[in-house]
């Protein structure tokens, strides 16, 4: 049933995590260490940026030309667009091209350009495939659709910063083959999308496309849905979670608990397989029960176990702390299909992408946020710091949870 658009999210959700762990890795290696710090804000940044702005011209598009079309367009222009990454960095290849003076500038400015170019195609097609969730499974099996996409998601995004490691490390100096898996993917992910059927409504749209308006109009739609705009807030601090753990992580494997080379990677495998399997577990459940939703609290309140045992650990030792953030991602999947489940079901279906959209822009400031709130919580305390200052925000999430969702309309 969800066999295409499961394979199409996938492949481009690797994809874009790939592009942009190569942009990190590679292009640092190109720049001064004093310029480094802005190359890896910048990249990251641009796969971000377009999400906050473009999602209400992106729930114009799929409610006037149709979800399904939308995604098979912008799948086909990923493949240029990644050509040019590629172009950047064979630019810096001297096997291929003769070097000046110029040529790192012109490199780097191209595989970011291309970075921030995914970063719009992605944000048009994201509220379109998250629509066709419940266009193809029907409102039944919309939590068996939201777990199975978010942990693949997920799964996309942890083979991508393995995957990206791996070819840097072995082909460092041959970019035209690490290169070329970025056009491989993105061929095959247009492929899959144009297996995707789904039965779909097109829709007027009267939404404005200015980003704040846009956001401040839907904010008033979502209102009518009792408890709707909490679930959205709350989602979205789950994705500052997210992001601000996988920033932290990496960093406190290496300085407070003294691993090295391949070690904080396979440990931040582990817990994206923890967060994939919750969310499948999650969606299994959520199909059968669609209150899961009660349920998602003690979720929360056990994934904030998890952290203060982390936090209490200090550095303790490093099985102890792996087996602790694997709980932390299973709890965290269990906590958010739930939720993803909750808008799907609560929405009307003409009204359902332009809430999609709406959520992309409040969860995306969320993500951008998380960079602030990581470096300032580090300047001033231990990196464990971190996981007690996560354990409170999700604690307060979950009771905010607890509190609203007898609200929310299933």
């Amino acid at each position: 049933m969800y066999n295409a658009l499961y394979t199409t999210n996938f492949l481009s959700t690797l994809n874009d995590n790939y592009q942009k762990m190569l942009g990190m890795l590679v292009v640092t290696g190109w720049v001064s260490s004093e310029w480094k710090p802005m190359v890896i804000s910048i990249t990251g940044a641009a796969l971000v940026l377009p999400y906050i702005f473009c999602s209400p011209l992106a729930n114009r598009a799929a409610q006037v030309y149709g979800k399904q079309k939308v995604v098979r367009v912008c799948k086909l222009l990923e493949i240029p667009i990644v050509l040019l990454a590629v172009l950047g960095f064979l630019l810096k290849d001297p096997n291929m091209f003769e070097q000046h003076s110029w040529s790192t500038m012109v490199a780097t400015a191209l595989v970011v350009f291309a970075i921030f170019l995914i970063g719009i195609q992605s944000s048009m097609y994201s509220p379109a495939k998250y629509g066709l969730i419940r266009d193809i499974g029907g409102i039944e099996n919309v939590s068996r659709g939201m777990g199975g996409m978010e942990s693949l998601s997920f799964l996309g995004m942890l083979l991508a910063t393995a995957l990206a490691a791996f070819m840097v490390d072995k082909f460092s100096d041959k970019p035209i083959v690490y290169s070329s898996l970025l056009v491989i993917l993105a061929i095959a992910g247009y492929v899959a999308s144009l297996i995707i059927r789904a039965d779909e409504v097109k829709t007027d749209s009267r939404e404005s496309l200015n980003p704040f308006a846009y956001m401040k109009g839907t904010h008033r739609m979502a209102a009518k849905y009792k408890g709707l705009n909490s679930v959205i807030y709350i989602l979205s601090i789950f994705w500052w979670f997210a992001t601000t753990i996988q920033l932290c992580t990496i960093v406190y494997c290496q300085d407070a608990m003294g691993l090295e080379k391949g070690e904080p990677g396979i440990i931040m495998c582990i817990a994206a397989i923890g967060i994939s399997l919750g969310c499948v577990i999650s969606g299994k459940i959520g199909n059968k029960f669609p209150d899961e939703i009660k349920r998602a609290p003690i979720y929360g309140m056990l994934l904030v176990a998890g952290l203060t045992g982390i936090f209490l650990l200090n550095a303790g030792h490093y099985i102890v702390f792996t087996v602790l953030l694997f709980i932390v991602g299973v709890c965290g999947g269990m906590f958010k299909v739930p939720l993803d489940a909750a808008i799907q079901r609560a929405v009307r279906q003409d009204e359902l992408n332009t809430v999609l959209a709406y959520f992309n822009q409040i969860s995306f400031l969320f993500m951008l946020l998380a960079s602030f709130t990581y470096y300032g919580v580090t300047l001033l305390l231990p990196q464990r710091y971190v996981f007690m200052m996560l354990a409170v925000v999700m604690a307060g999430a979950s009771v905010w949870l607890w509190r609203v969702n007898e609200k929310v309309e299933s």
